[in-house]
């Protein structure tokens, strides 16, 4: 059973503060250009806290980004920029985006906590393996200041009260809102604060018996559980703050989620295919090439087939192909992902086995015009477009205890950092 909890969460004070300068990305998709944007933003962007810079002559412990943070931290709940709740609430956000497909979207959410844990006693089920560097960072960042500044984003299936449950907190004027750059285009956040009882607890209730995976956040759990678990060796008992992770959570249903693709390129190495005629003698019989004019009418044949095939669009200096077979009954939840199929049975041949991956065989992009380009001009010899996973065989991956492999998924959009953050 799911023990969802509310939390006396910190957020920003709707009357000094304009939300759509303040939030940002989650850390591990902002690179230095992005942090410098948002730094010169606003002052009071959450970057400052989440994922500050790293200054010359900093001095681990004594001043360096995390002791910046707690410092940044501090002084933003003593002025009254940010303000933390007196009772123990739960936090519906709306997201108003567009889809990939030029459509407009909107996806609700619930701001909670759960208790952290080691997997084996987790209410959450994970899909994948983590780094020990993001770990190690985040750790050193919650030590500093008591906080868990960004939320694990996370699905459930099983609560169908849910959806009614969270349009009616948000019929009301939202305390919080605001837009944002994303990532393809403007979007919109609200944010209200439900603390009244009987409404706490009809959402704990209906979360009681749902079964709840991990989107996108691993490494955010996991620095949660292990700074719980420190925690806990130091005396703090089983209800403390520390015990728990922030959790921003979604309905696994709700077409406001999206999964991109992440292409891969097959970098220059001894050994490797060169042209399509190349790959395909690599290849056993059970595949189909078919020539494509281009790299994009490739892509759109490859997701046409995606139900019934295993479908790669791919590019090399002599063209684009469509790369296929029918999929098969009977394998694992994992051995059935495309991009499994693809490093398995067709990179492995083409001259990137699971050594040569480790070693840096391959790079990554969401743009399928990045896959061309990057192929055109010599960067890559061979280019594989690929279909996004979805959701359900997510959730089939971790119900089965297996791991995705790195750049599986990618979930669209993003939860920002900076809507409400859980004191430890």
């Amino acid at each position: 059973m799911a023990d969802v909890r509310p939390l006396r969460g910190i957020h920003f004070n709707p009357d000094l503060v304009h939300l759509g300068g303040v939030l940002a990305p989650p850390y591990d998709v902002i690179d230095d250009a992005q942090r410098e944007e948002l730094y010169g933003r606003d002052l009071r962007n959450i970057v400052r806290i989440d994922f500050g810079r790293q200054l010359p002559g900093d001095e681990p412990g004594v001043s360096d980004r995390y002791t910046r943070a707690a410092e940044h931290l501090a002084a933003w709940l003593s002025i009254g920029v940010l303000v933390r709740d007196p009772e123990p609430s739960f936090y519906v956000t709306e997201h108003r985006f567009p889809a990939p497909d030029g459509s407009d979207r909107v996806r609700r959410g619930l701001i909670a906590r759960v208790r952290a844990t080691a997997w084996e006693d987790s209410d959450l089920r994970p899909h994948e393996h983590t780094l020990r560097g993001p770990k190690e960072d985040r750790l050193a960042l919650m030590r500093a200041t008591s906080t868990q500044t960004s939320p694990v984003f996370a699905v459930w299936q099983g609560a169908a009260e849910m959806d009614a449950l969270l349009a009616g907190a948000a019929g009301g004027r939202g305390l919080l809102g605001g837009r944002i750059d994303g990532e393809i285009g403007s979007e919109k956040h609200l944010l209200w604060v439900v603390n009244d009882p009987p409404q706490v607890h009809a959402i704990e209730e209906a979360l009681r018996g749902a079964r709840l995976y991990i989107a996108d956040g691993h490494h955010r759990y996991e620095t949660a559980a292990a700074y719980a678990a420190e925690r806990a060796a130091a005396g703090d008992e089983p209800d403390a703050d520390s015990q728990f992770a922030l959790v921003y959570l979604a309905d696994a249903n709700d077409p406001g989620i999206s999964l991109l693709p992440t292409h891969r390129l097959l970098l220059s190495r001894a050994g490797a295919a060169f042209s399509l005629d190349d790959l395909w003698m690599r290849l056993d019989d059970g595949w189909d090439v078919a020539p494509s004019d281009d790299l994009a009418a490739a892509g759109a044949a490859a997701a046409a087939q995606r139900d019934g095939h295993h479908a790669f669009a791919v590019r090399a200096r002599d063209g684009a192909a469509v790369l296929s077979r029918p999929r098969s009954s009977g394998r694992g939840a994992c051995a059935a992902l495309d991009v499994v199929v693809l490093q398995d049975q067709v990179l492995g041949p083409a001259g990137a086995d699971g050594a040569a991956i480790r070693e840096g065989a391959l790079a990554y992009t969401r743009s399928l015009p990045e896959v061309d380009r990057a192929v055109a001009a010599g960067e890559a010899v061979l280019g594989f477009g690929v279909n996004p996973a979805t959701t359900a065989e997510m959730i089939a991956v971790a119900d089965a205890g297996e791991v995705m492999p790195q750049k599986s998924t990618y979930f669209y959009p993003k939860v920002p950092t900076g809507l409400v953050l859980s004191p430890l």
